[in-house]
């Protein structure tokens, strides 16, 4: 019979060694992110909205 608590283990121990090498050969990726020069989405989606609008407003008049 089948230990499953053993095969757990095994696939959990498995599954540390995996993430911990995928890790180590995206080191660079997290290196190069820095949040603190995204802006949040508040500001972007505020900022998205206004162009809409001017946009709008542009085309409207320029129709009329």
């Amino acid at each position: 019979m089948w230990n499953l608590y053993d095969i757990e283990k095994r696939y959990e121990a498995h599954m540390k060694e995996v993430e911990h090498r995928a890790r180590q050969a995206h080191w660079y990726v997290y290196a190069k992110e820095d949040r603190k020069a995204l802006l949040p989405s508040a500001v972007v989606r505020w900022v998205s909205f206004i162009a809409m609008i001017l946009i709008g407003v542009f085309t409207v008049f320029e129709l009329f």
